[in-house]
């Protein structure tokens, strides 16, 4: 995701794919006994459209995170 942010494209983690298995695996070539654990979407993101502008609430990194010396 990195990556693609650095070359100008923007991803969307999803985790729906293993429901449509059955459907994704011959198109992939994935073997019958492996299995899809996530998906990624790929492409530009339209900044106008409205499920772009949402900004979920984070817990900051030290609400679960102990850092030693």
């Amino acid at each position: 995701m990195i990556a693609a942010r650095a070359r100008g494209l923007d991803t969307c983690p999803q985790a729906a794919w293993p429901a449509y298995e059955k459907a994704i695996k011959p198109v992939l070539g994935i073997g019958e006994n492996e299995t899809i654990v996530c998906g990624m979407a790929l492409g530009y993101k339209d900044p106008n459209a409205i499920e772009n502008t949402l900004v979920p609430d984070r817990e900051p990194v030290e609400g679960f995170t102990t850092f030693l010396d």
